[in-house]
């Protein structure tokens, strides 16, 4: 789970890199999706940075914000492991 370099979770880091994939791909701020989200700008910087561990419902909403399943955010996760 963890990769040796660092402390953080490498799927934590995986799945906020997917978050921050998709949320460029349709070409919105970290602004626009927070606002979509009902969560804080620096909530889901930390998260696309994999400091934050996000919940199940704020992946959720992530996934709806950014017109994806949810499966998609965590599908390279689990590859990484």
């Amino acid at each position: 789970m963890h990769d040796g370099t660092n402390s953080k979770p490498t799927h934590l880091r995986t799945i906020g890199q997917q978050i921050r994939h998709f949320r460029e791909s349709v070409g919105a701020t970290q602004d626009e999706i927070s606002e979509r989200c009902g969560i804080y700008r620096t909530y889901l910087s930390r998260i696309e940075r994999g400091i934050a561990n996000p919940t199940i419902s704020v992946l959720v909403a992530l996934a709806m914000a950014l017109h994806v399943d949810i499966q998609d955010l965590l599908s390279n996760a689990k590859k990484n492991e």
